[in-house]
């Protein structure tokens, strides 16, 4: 019995053990090996990763300096367009500005309509008084020359004397005429000396 027990001993303590030993310890070996060989791969990949994102980073701040670039170059190209602009605002206000001796009438003129109606009225105002002052002063020829007789035919407000002779220019022999027959067909002259003085004198009113 106790020679078999010495030789258990023994057998535990012999090179099989350590063997079995070297085995264990060298699949232990080979497991850390893979797994450092995956962290190695892993760390590659993220070392690629890191490489690439720097990259990108790198691509991402010059498009940042460009673009700040061009937004600098857009906000000086704007303060000078605002500028111009405003330029251009201050003397259109000036051009709009009222005269000192412009009538509070005209400030009302705000369309190319209304500046045509006004320009017609005061067309209108203007021909109502030279017909009145020319009839005015026929009028006072007549009194003055009453004893010699005064000739007033082919006299007319729209001639005028050329070389000695009293013409109408081509451009008012249109405008004669009809004058002339709205005249003939006028049967109250008085009536329309008093409109056209009525007319001069609004015109004149305050």
């Amino acid at each position: 019995i106790r020679l078999a027990e010495t030789a258990l001993v023994l057998n535990e303590g012999g090179p099989t053990h350590e063997v079995e030993k070297l085995v264990a310890w060298n699949a232990k070996l080979e497991g850390s090996i893979v797994k450092m060989e995956g962290e190695l791969i892993d760390l590659r990949g993220k070392q690629e990763n890191y490489g690439q994102l720097l990259e990108d980073i790198r691509e991402t701040r010059d498009e940042m300096e460009l673009t700040k670039k061009k937004l600098e170059e857009v906000e000086t190209q704007g303060a000078e367009e605002k500028r111009k602009i405003e330029g251009v605002i201050a003397d259109l206000q000036s051009q709009l500005a009222p005269a000192a001796d412009e009538a509070v009438e005209t400030s009302r003129l705000v369309s190319r309509a209304d500046l045509v109606k006004e320009i017609k009225r005061l067309g209108g105002l203007m021909l109502a008084s030279m017909v009145h002052g020319w009839k005015n002063a026929v009028a006072q020829l007549k009194i003055v020359n009453a004893e010699r007789g005064l000739i007033t035919d082919g006299i007319h407000k729209l001639k005028r004397v050329e070389n000695g002779q009293i013409v109408i220019p081509e451009d008012y022999k249109k405008m004669a005429l009809e004058d002339d027959e709205e005249e003939e067909n006028d049967d109250d002259d008085d009536g329309e000396e008093d409109v056209e003085a009525e007319a001069v004198e609004e015109e004149k009113a305050p």
